[in-house]
């Protein structure tokens, strides 16, 4: 798989957004990587845009992990869930939500692709949906960490490009890789 085959399954106006917005497949093949050796059992990808990262990682594991993708914008939903039948995929959920307000708990792996990066002021925005200044961008990056730390301990959170923030207190980094241009971190919850 190459990041040209997925796109080429996306319209243009997504496949424009592809390299600012969803997750590169060398990515996700060494989130595959480090997931075949850890003990997962189920993966919430927070922002899922398009559902790349998930549908992917379901086709990379053989479809042995239950994977759900959040995304609050229903046209992406919508794109998701095309792709997810294209790709014959049964084991990914996707729901339109808002993991600020309904923070998925209870799972054993977490993903995020700087997940507030569309309310912070700049280009490649998705749409102009989310609401952009530095103070949203803070009061959203606290609210994120604070819903972190309700993780059980143990709990991973697979970030690449970070999640909004540089520490993360009550995490330790258990991985720390440069992939794709990006910083790869896996947190575990203390």
């Amino acid at each position: 798989m190459t990041d040209a085959l997925w796109d080429s399954c996306l319209s243009q106006k997504f496949q424009i957004l592809s390299a600012y917005q969803w997750t590169p497949i060398s990515v996700i093949e060494r989130t595959w990587k480090y997931l075949s050796l850890d003990r997962v059992t189920s993966l919430v990808d927070l922002g899922s845009g398009v559902g790349k990262f998930c549908i992917h990682l379901s086709l990379l594991s053989n479809h042995s992990i239950d994977i759900l993708g959040l995304e609050d914008r229903e046209e992406l939903v919508d794109v998701s869930e095309s792709l997810k039948k294209h790709w014959d995929v049964s084991k990914v959920q996707f729901r339109k939500e808002n993991f600020l307000k309904q923070f998925p708990e209870g799972h054993s792996h977490y993903y995020c692709f700087n997940p507030l990066y569309e309310t912070m002021k700049g280009s490649h925005s998705i749409d102009l949906q989310k609401q952009k200044s530095a103070n949203q961008f803070l009061k959203d990056l606290q609210t994120l960490k604070q819903n972190l730390l309700l993780l059980k301990p143990k709990t991973k959170l697979i970030t690449f490009h970070g999640f909004g923030g540089n520490s993360l207190t009550g995490f330790r980094i258990v991985l720390k890789e440069e992939i794709a241009g990006g910083e790869y971190l896996i947190w575990e919850r203390e």
